[in-house]
């Protein structure tokens, strides 16, 4: 009997654990917005040039998601590090395109304008941009995989091409809520 007891204990200790959820306060409006943690879409290992003593490596460039839920609705949210050392904005409106595996694509629009930081090192740039998602969308995403993402930016679009394990961590983040 005890034995058992433990087990289920175990059991609903490890399935609480995967839905963990994050959240912050808004304090203007005293709002929870709950968030998952981040993840990695992309990665690309950055550039080394010159030789000897004077070889030097460029930051890569990676993507990252996070699925925040406020009570107006979801947004997913884009960490943007690119090496190139060229600022770069995305503006209200701007399209992010997800394009599933079946070649079907959904169009997010950008909530505001963002602007590129400089890495205190100087070696390239980053930026958190967010994306308003409508209900269709969520269940679109949560019932496919994703095959890759363009960003729309004041530099032109940015591709990312998703390795078969970032294909699904949308719909993983999504699925905790």
């Amino acid at each position: 009997m005890k034995c058992l007891l433990i087990i289920l204990l175990l059991v609903q200790t490890t399935a609480f654990a995967q839905r963990k959820l994050k959240y912050d306060i808004i304090k203007e409006s005293g709002d929870t917005v709950f968030y998952t943690s981040e993840e990695r879409l992309f990665i690309s290992a950055g550039d080394t040039y010159g030789s000897g003593r004077d070889k030097r490596s460029t930051v890569g460039d990676y993507l990252k998601s996070t699925i925040l839920k406020y009570t107006t609705g979801f947004a997913l949210e884009f960490a943007i590090q690119t090496g190139r050392s060229n600022s770069f904005s995305i503006y209200k409106g701007q399209v992010a395109k997800l394009i599933m595996g079946d070649g079907s694509a959904i169009s997010l629009t950008s909530r505001a304008d963002y602007n590129s930081k400089k890495s205190s090192m100087g070696y390239g740039c980053w930026l958190f941009a967010f994306y308003t998602l409508p209900a269709n969308a969520i269940e679109t995403i949560k019932n496919g995989t994703i095959a890759e993402i363009r960003i729309e930016s004041s530099m032109g679009s940015f591709d990312y091409p998703l390795k078969e394990k970032g294909r699904t961590i949308i719909a993983e983040q999504l699925k905790k809520f």
